[in-house]
This record gives structure tokens, C-alpha cells and sequence, in this order.
């Protein structure tokens, strides 16, 4: 008899914990707006090699989950005659650009170590697929 009753107050509660999440204040609204996550403003660091995009006037540098943070907006512009990487900080502007993931205030510093030959950022991204594949077929 006590089994039913411990039984039947948990359904209970778990059917009004279940409704409470179906309205406006719910525990779904608030996943929601968790969801909503603001980065404009939000302070980014990366190191990389510094590259131009084809057809544009933009440098960019590959951020850690594959895509790129355009870095055009720097003053004075990382100096790729160098031929080495750098490591910056800037401030996420909240905007996509042609080119990837706006920055802005973006301060850097040259690191010591050395880039490959300084190919336009979608030229190289697909010679690294075609040795990759290549890669594969070898082996």
C-alpha cells in the first residue's frame, strides 16, 4: 500500500514539474534563452599563421574550431612578409564578414615560429583536403 501511494506522489509531481516547463517561465524558456549566447564584446584569443582571402582585402587567422577570425580591421596589419605566426587578442564584433568572424581592438604579437608559403585562406584549405585525400589513397 505505502509502495502505490510513494508511487503515485512521484508520478504526480513529475507531471506538474512537466507542465510547469510547458509555460512562459518554464524551464524550456529558460533553456532557450540560455541558448542565446551573446559573443559581441567577447574577448578572443588565437595564434596562427596570418592569411589573405582571394578576391578581398581581408587577412584572416584560423581560430581553434575551424573557422576564421577576420582580422582586416588591425592597425598597424600583421606583416606576412615575415613569414611567421602571431598570437593577438581582439574583441568579437558580433558580425560575419565575407571572411569569417569579425575582430575588432585586435592587438598581436609575432611568435617564432615559422608559416608555410602564404597561400590565400581558401586555396590552402583545399590543398590540405587534397593531401589529405591523397594521404588516404596511399595508405
Amino acid at each position: 500500500m505505502r509502495v502505490r501511494f510513494i508511487g503515485a506522489a512521484a508520478a504526480a509531481g513529475l507531471l506538474a514539474f512537466g507542465l510547469a516547463g510547458c509555460s512562459d517561465g518554464g524551464a524550456k524558456t529558460k533553456v532557450a534563452q540560455a541558448n542565446q549566447v551573446v559573443v559581441e564584446g567577447t574577448p578572443v584569443t588565437a595564434s596562427g599563421c596570418v592569411r589573405p582571402v582571394e578576391n578581398t582585402n581581408c587577412l584572416v587567422v584560423k581560430g581553434r574550431g575551424g573557422g576564421y577570425y577576420d582580422i582586416s580591421s588591425a592597425s598597424p596589419a600583421p606583416d606576412l612578409s615575415k613569414g611567421v605566426a602571431v598570437s593577438l587578442r581582439g574583441t568579437d564584433s558580433g558580425k560575419n564578414t565575407q571572411c569569417g568572424r569579425e575582430l575588432t581592438d585586435v592587438k598581436f604579437s609575432y611568435l617564432g615560429i615559422q608559416c608555410g608559403a602564404t597561400l590565400p585562406a581558401s586555396a590552402s584549405t583545399a590543398t590540405d583536403k587534397d593531401a589529405k585525400t591523397k594521404q588516404e589513397k596511399a595508405g
